[in-house]
């Protein structure tokens, strides 16, 4: 969608028509929040710009209702209950999320920066066009809709402002150029417009010197005189005085000496790309230019001078060609240019072995040692999705600040939801990426591009109906002599006269990719291989392939292999890749993934299905290998899909299939789409009464690693039902499969069972795995063990447990499972206030969790990275390591979608910080409705209530009626939740804001052997301190006040600086 304020304010639609927004209100609010974007509008302001100082009754419900129809209209197939995208709620009001190109105005201050950089730097051309294109986002007056509104008067006067100083930079910029007598028309009528503007009166002047006009040049600026004069009293001011005094003295510096012309380009009608390539390879600093549009229209063309100009400047330059169909190996373009770029064979894996974000880094490190390169991937429609990550981070990271990457790929080849879809969202929206999308060639450039071709010029209107300006379609038209009715004619025109099996052996070339070998098509093709030798020749002569380096032949353009695909009929087709793949399977050094290609496309019975998925699943562990994970997905959806056309049914090699599938799916971080996976293999090892099958699929995400997050240890139900099955199916008891599944099933119950039945289970698969040998099924239960022993208080047998699980995974090499332990390690280190060994242990969780790349993990290090930052008196750094804890694991491992609550949590923190508690409530409110019930929200909700019951009645009641739930019991519902987060701190604040002196005492209890530590977040003594405050016992109260302040003191845990503050007054006044 295109959000527009330049001109009436109006959304248009992805197909290019405007959306229908609704009532003049409703427009009113679609304009406040274009204007603030990406800022929030408070509701206080929408409400005033609506009533005036009069709102009626039902004002705020009112608003709510025109932003949930604005809503509907951008985003109509919105499930119900999901959080909306594009209008969203934010703390006291709505904004609108939308990338920078997503709003006119947005874009046009883009381009004015870049424009007013460009000119500071001398590019004055650059500049120029730059703040042509502001001005092109005008539509006519801003705001049109609301020019008589006095809340827009102020808002209008400002992009008038804004639009006039463009129009003064753009004359600025051509003026330094010599191009005066261009402008004096434009320039007269502006000034004529606004004759008060010094600034656009000293331009008009100077453009009519540069015209040869002095003395019309002297008229402007003695009639500016005049008016200042004679209307206001005032004289000119130094710039115009010092205009008048050059023009006088002649001063040759306002005529441009050497007038900067243009190169003139080699590709007719691409002046302004091509200027935008060679300013993007010509500029320090990390640059991305993404080339744009239909097949045939001049992406490689215009990539290729990019290339040309990065190589004349000394640049190391690069080519990544990505495979058309599903044989490429991970990061394919990429291996290419490492290849191309420093020798290293074998593909990107070589480069890092022990994890994803460490291969990216050493692929950066490559890059950085040849200093400035440009790397072209060309067809980035075909890419596989570990290549566009791997761009993406090179893109966002900008780890390689001599790096330029330009990419092309067919607008028309985007698949929605896809890979590439996913990467260009991202890349638009980084500052240093342009999006350039080609159109066909005008009417005046095809002119161009016939007389240079030797054609009459006179047939380009008819040219333009026949070819759209589509510059391969036209140069296909002047080779063959006449107008083709289709594209397929193109082709069969080139190959009129050819031999006749030629159009055989051309398929057979289609069908092998972009290049063709020619061992491998003389085995494939019918024809005897002179036969084939020579109709190779025959098809380079008529410019329908070109040989490349070696025994390969290349087609000149991929609209031919296109064609020739096309028109081969589906039997024929499938024989070809058989043939293919047995050939490819006898080649030694050809890619798994290129062989189950052409296996998985030429099925013919049902031995071929078989041996293309052997394949296609071997490429899927290669994939895992490389830390490919969502190619690994690809791969085995794809070897699952072949599954019906084994010759029996195979539901062994079905369940097998879709554990292997979902391993890769949590490895990607897409939870979801793994649980789904996990019950049909649960479903299918039931059937077959396969106890081994159905205990992996029963385990599935139940590991601590994937349940990363509080809100999804707490609430874990749809996993106990898989696990129960489990356990109750005739597994040995000595396998160490029941042993996971003991201390799975202790781990996933423990919020519906007593905590000691938890840790008994917890030890009986201790002990199991023990007996066992198993390293893996040990170490799983004492991370399991660990972390019921959380709500106790033997901090010994606890420290005892993690350095044994910090033991198994450094002597095993288990990554995983030392990061586990040692993330408890940290939790222990802060928890004892510990700060410096904390502070180290914390940055080698996140250098592991990043080398790793497993989201959970990742997700979990940024948001361990959010509590100290929170702990140490940072918010803004704590809200923003909780968003990027959120992004990298969004689903979480439920797949639910928690991610918004952990920034949220930050959010509510510094809205009573701030003082704003009505805020808090309607933030603690909203997620409620999202996740009902969660115990957490329902405990900041209670603490708003009660900051808001200082000022509005009836609220301390509602919160009295809250809490009762908690302290029912002696909160035995709560205190599993004891260790985590902020719920010590906030129950025992609700205590003291309530005076519930008896919930106090019961709280107490619970908390007092935490004494000198640090409670999740929660500084013990602290909440002691306040408990005993409370109960009247001003000397104990003292005496934890004193131990807190040491504590936090030691700790540098600055957040509670000012709670110390508090209680120190209140100490002597109880």
């Amino acid at each position: 969608m295109d959000f527009r304020v330049l001109g009436p304010v109006e959304v248009i639609g992805d197909d290019g028509t405007p959306l229908d927004v609704g009532s003049y209100q409703q427009r009113v609010v679609l304009a406040l929040c274009a204007l603030a974007a990406p800022r929030p509008v408070p509701l206080s302001r929408v409400v005033d710009v609506l009533w005036g100082d009069e709102p009626p009754p039902g004002a705020v419900n009112t608003v709510q209702a025109y932003v949930s129809k604005l809503r509907r209209v951008f985003e109509p197939d919105r499930p119900r209950n999901t959080p909306p995208a594009i209008l969203v709620s934010r703390p006291g009001g709505y904004a609108l999320e939308i990338p920078e190109t997503g709003l006119d105005l947005s874009r046009a201050r883009a381009h004015a920066a870049e424009g007013r950089r460009r000119a500071a730097a001398g590019d004055h051309r650059g500049a120029g066009e730059e703040l042509r294109r502001a001005l092109g986002e005008w539509r006519g007056e801003p705001l049109t809709d609301f020019a008589e509104a006095s809340w827009a008067e102020e808002e209008i006067a400002h992009l008038v402002e804004f639009r006039l100083t463009l129009e003064e930079d753009a004359a600025e910029a051509d003026l330094a150029l010599g191009l005066g007598e261009a402008l004096t028309g434009r320039l007269a009528r502006l000034v004529a417009a606004h004759p008060f503007r010094e600034r656009l009166r000293v331009l008009g002047a100077h453009a009519l010197y540069q015209a040869g006009r002095q003395a019309d040049a002297l008229a402007v600026l003695a009639e500016g005189r005049r008016l200042l004069v004679e209307d206001l009293g005032l004289d000119p001011g130094p710039r115009a005085r010092e205009m008048e005094r050059r023009i006088l003295a002649q001063d040759a510096a306002l005529m441009p000496r050497v007038r900067v012309t243009a190169e003139a380009p080699r590709l007719v009608g691409r002046e302004a790309e091509t200027g935008e390539l060679r300013r993007a390879v010509a500029e320090d600093g990390h640059r991305v230019v993404l080339l744009a549009g239909e097949p045939g229209i001049g992406k490689t063309s215009l990539a290729e001078q990019a290339a040309e100009a990065a190589a004349a400047l000394g640049h190391r330059v690069v080519w990544g060609r990505c495979w058309d169909g599903t044989g490429a190996p991970p990061f394919w373009p990429w291996t290419q240019a490492v290849q191309e770029l420093a020798g290293v064979d074998g593909g990107l894996g070589r480069l890092a072995g022990s994890g994803r974000f460490e291969l990216y880094e050493a692929f950066a490190g490559l890059l950085n040692e040849h200093g400035r390169v440009l790397v072209v991937l060309d067809d980035l429609q075909w890419a596989d999705a570990s290549s566009l990550r791997l761009l993406e981070f090179l893109a966002t990271t900008r780890l390689c600040p001599g790096l330029t990457v330009v990419a092309t790929y067919r607008d028309t080849d985007v698949r929605p939801g896809g890979a590439l879809e996913q990467a260009l969202g991202t890349l638009v929206r980084l500052p240093h990426a342009r999006r350039l999308l080609l159109r066909g060639l005008g009417e005046a450039e095809i002119r161009q591009y016939l007389d240079r071709a030797g054609a009459d010029p006179e047939r380009a209107a008819e040219m333009a109906g026949l070819t759209a300006g589509n510059p391969f379609f036209l140069g296909e038209i002047l080779h063959l002599g006449e107008t083709p009715g289709a594209l397929s004619d193109v082709v069969r025109g080139r190959m009129a006269g050819l031999p006749p099996e030629t159009e055989e052996v051309l398929t057979a070339a289609a069908l092998l990719g972009r290049d063709a070998a020619t061992d491998i098509l003389l085995r494939v093709a019918e024809p005897p291989e002179e036969r084939v030798l020579d109709i190779l020749d025959a098809a380079v002569r008529a410019r329908l392939l070109t040989e490349g380096d070696g025994p390969v032949f290349r087609f000149v353009h991929d609209i031919v292999r296109d064609v020739l695909r096309e028109a081969l009929p589906p039997s024929r087709r499938r024989r070809l890749h058989a043939r293919i793949a047995e050939v490819l399977e006898e080649r030694s050094g050809t890619r798994l993934t290129e062989i189950a290609h052409h296996y998985r496309e030429g099925v013919l019975s049902g031995r071929m299905a078989g041996k293309a998925i052997g394949y296609t699943r071997r490429a899927a562990a290669q994939a895992t290998a490389q830390f490919a994970h969502e190619d690994a997905v690809e791969h085995l959806e794809r070897a699952i899909a072949l599954i019906g056309q084994l010759p029996r049914s195979d539901d062994a090699l079905r369940c097998d299939l879709l554990l292997d599938l979902a391993e890769a799916q949590a490895a990607a971080g897409m939870s979801t789409a793994a649980h789904v996976s996990l019950e049909s293999a649960a479903g299918i090892a039931e059937e077959l009464g396969d106890d081994s099958r159905l205990a992996r699929a029963a385990l599935g995400l139940s590991d601590q690693i994937y349940l990363a997050m509080y809100e999804e240890v707490t609430e874990v139900e749809r996993l106990a039902e898989r696990i129960d099955r489990a356990l109750a199916s005739d597994l040995a008891e000595e396998s160490p499969w029941r042993a996971r599944l003991l201390a799975a099933s202790a781990f996933i119950g423990s919020t519906g069972r007593p905590v000691e039945r938890s840790r008994e289970l917890a030890a009986r698969a201790v002990r199991l795995a023990r007996r066992t040998g198993d390293d893996r099924a040990l170490s799983r239960a004492l991370i399991v063990q660990e972390l019921l022993l959380r709500t106790g208080h033997d901090h010994d047998l606890r420290r005892e447990v993690v350095g044994e699980i910090i033991e198994i995974g450094a002597r095993t090499g288990d990554l995983m499972t030392e990061w586990i332990g040692r993330e408890v390690e940290y939790v222990l280190l802060t928890s004892q206030g510990t700060t410096g060994g904390a502070e180290r242990a914390l940055a080698w969780l996140r250098e592991t969790a990043g080398r790793l790349r497993l989201p959970s993990m990742v997700s979990l290090a940024a948001w361990q990275t959010a509590v100290h930052a929170h702990l140490t008196g940072r918010p803004a750094e704590a809200l923003a390591a909780a968003e990027e804890s959120g992004a990298v694991y969004p689903e979480g491992a439920l797949g639910r979608g928690d991610a918004r609550l952990r920034s949220e949590t930050f959010r509510f923190l510094g809205l009573r910080r701030e003082g704003r508690p009505a805020e808090a409530l309607a933030l603690a409110e909203e997620l409620l409705t999202l996740r009902p019930g969660q115990r957490p929200w329902r405990i900041l909700r209670c603490l708003a209530l009660i900051d808001l019951g200082r000022s509005e009645e009836g609220r301390i009641e509602q919160a009295r009626a809250e809490f009762a739930g908690f302290a029912r019991d002696g909160f035995a519902e709560i205190l599993p939740d004891l260790p985590y987060r902020f719920v010590a701190d906030a129950l025992s604040e609700i205590c003291s804001g309530l005076g519930d002196a008896g919930a106090g005492r019961v709280l107490y209890g619970h908390l007092a052997p935490d004494s000198g530590r640090l409670l999740g977040w929660s500084v013990a003594d602290l909440c002691l301190a306040r408990l005993a405050l409370l109960d009247g016992d001003r000397e104990r109260a003292g005496k934890h006040l004193r131990a807190a302040e040491t504590f936090v003191r030691r700790a540098g845990l600055h957040v509670y600086e000012p709670v110390l503050e508090t209680l120190a007054k209140e100490l002597p006044a109880r």
